[in-house]
């Protein structure tokens, strides 16, 4: 009784760690990280943590943070990707679909809805030899590329 009582704690703590840290080499799991961190009231998409994000990717996110200090506001980026507006809340679970195309290339799909409307947001992912998967863009619902909104030129 009291091994199975120990065992149990010691999953519990270890549990924390292991959900924090997604296998990179599973994309749904860097996807599903991703979405997390850059959702949400906490969240922001030009936050996103590099370690899951191409370097292509966060380049344009980095100049898009820059031109923002700089003009002190909106620069190219003018709504939230995941709800592909400015307002809205999505209020349904995340559910992830996973489209490999080669052993580099690939895509996530997330299925969510945002005030009660079906909603579909892709993410091309892309990964160097067999490292982590690594989110490449944000294809909207709309069908709009965020990496193409942002390589526009500031009005």
């Amino acid at each position: 009784m009291r091994n199975t009582r120990m065992l149990m704690i010691a999953s519990l703590l270890l549990a924390p760690a292991a959900y924090a840290a997604p296998a990179c080499e599973d994309a749904a799991g860097v996807a599903r990280a991703f979405f997390e961190a850059t959702s949400g009231d906490d969240g922001r998409v030009l936050d996103a943590p590099a370690a899951l994000v191409s370097p292509a990717f966060a380049k344009a996110l980095r100049e898009e943070r820059a031109c923002q200090v700089r003009e002190e506001g909106i620069c190219t980026i003018d709504s939230d990707p995941w709800l592909d507006g400015q307002d809205g809340e999505i209020d349904s679970a995340v559910r992830y679909g996973w489209k490999p195309v080669s052993a580099t290339a690939g895509e996530v799909t997330l299925s969510y809805s945002v005030w009660k409307s079906a909603h579909l947001t892709r993410l091309p992912m892309v990964r160097h030899g067999k490292g982590c998967w690594q989110v490449d863009d944000v294809i909207t619902n709309g069908g709009q590329s965020v990496r193409k909104i942002l390589a526009q030129p500031v009005p």
